[in-house]
């Protein structure tokens, strides 16, 4: 295995392809992955706290939160965070959400870690999908010497939540590479740039190595020799069609205002209650005049967003089930069958019948 005094870049030379253009965006450009938040309301959960009253009036629920493939916009991860730590009270929330993530928190792109040969080989493929993972920071890595180091900055600039997010950050790296390697897995150091706290040996507990604060920087500092360690499973034959498969569904971040993401939220999940403009801006908690400007805004139309909601359902319908073309069209919205026939057709330019046997 190489070694210098500068950074690998055949390792880690593609890292910034997602985390390079972060940050550029508005808070409230619903493009976040919200793996974070579901930790953090599993958390709310477990200590017997309501995870529904910490959703309350943010434009998305908690139900929604852990059934749908739903994209949230910084602005609502950070009120989440907020109220979830006046909530808790947890001197060290982000350690204790990034001590409970695994691969499997980390959505597909953890599963796809799951496929890799080498801890190294998994290192540049998280690198590589930060956005897909739901990162708030970015991360960036290099090896010096014996050694990788791990920093994270800020996408936005919020001293409020960047404590919690820098743990949860270094937490859930070494969380997610003990379930890689198992137990034995350590990190040399780990440094803090916020102050000393009150009980600093949770830390050290966790980590189970030397930690520093008021450190100027926030590093978490690796050994070289976990590059080349074998993750177990890995299978030569499959590991490759499987991520590859993985990687086609991968999300794409719509960047969308958040206000006119969650109403296309709700709209997919209620085609068939025919809910009007003003009944969904009800339930986003604004007015249909501020909904009829966020849609302007976007150059999008309440029409034009039913439609894609039912376009997306019907395709799923089609493809993976064996309902009747009338009972599709009941479930994305359609009174009748004839109805849909000419919208599907309309959409995508084949009849649902056609589509259907061309899956």
């Amino acid at each position: 295995m190489q070694n210098s005094n500068e950074p690998l870049d055949p390792l880690f030379s593609d890292q910034l392809d997602e985390a390079g253009k972060a940050g550029t965006e508005p808070i409230d450009s619903a493009n976040v992955v919200p793996s974070g938040a579901r930790i953090l309301l599993a958390l709310i959960e477990d200590r017997g706290l309501s995870p529904d009253e910490a959703c309350r009036g943010l434009g998305f629920t908690y139900e929604e939160l852990v059934r749908q493939d739903v994209s949230l916009s910084y602005k609502q991860l950070r009120l989440l965070i907020v109220r979830g730590q006046r909530m808790l009270g947890e001197p060290a929330l982000g350690l204790a959400m990034g001590a409970r993530e695994t691969p499997i928190s980390w959505g597909l792109p953890g599963l796809a870690l799951l496929t890799c040969e080498t801890y190294g080989e998994a290192v540049k493929y998280a690198l590589g999908h930060q956005q897909s993972i739901g990162a708030l920071l970015i991360h960036l890595a290099e090896i010096r010497g014996r050694e990788i180091r791990m920093e994270v900055r800020p996408k936005w600039f919020d001293l409020q939540i960047e404590t919690v997010l820098v743990e949860e950050a270094f937490a859930s790296v070494v969380a997610v590479s003990r379930c890689l390697l198992g137990s034995t897995f350590k990190p040399l150091r780990v440094d803090f740039s916020f102050q000393r706290p009150a009980d600093e040996e949770i830390y050290r507990r966790f980590f189970q190595c030397p930690v520093r604060f008021d450190a100027g920087i926030n590093r978490l500092t690796i050994d070289t020799h976990w590059l080349g360690a074998r993750l177990p499973g890995y299978d030569r034959i499959t590991s490759r069609m499987v991520r590859e498969k993985l990687n086609t569904l991968l999300p794409i971040p719509r960047g969308r205002n958040d206000v006119v993401e969650s109403v296309a939220n709700r709209m997919r999940t209620g085609l068939e209650e025919h809910r009007s403009q003003k009944e969904l801006a009800q339930m986003v908690n604004v007015s249909d005049r501020t909904l009829r400007r966020r849609l302007s805004n976007q150059e999008v139309t309440y029409r034009g967003m039913r439609d894609e909601a039912r376009y997306e359902r019907a395709r799923e319908l089609l493809a993976n089930s064996t309902m009747s073309i009338a009972q599709i069209a009941e479930a994305v919205g359609y009174a009748d069958a004839r109805a849909f026939r000419r919208a599907f057709k309309r959409w995508s330019g084949s009849l649902p019948t056609e589509f259907r046997a061309s899956r």
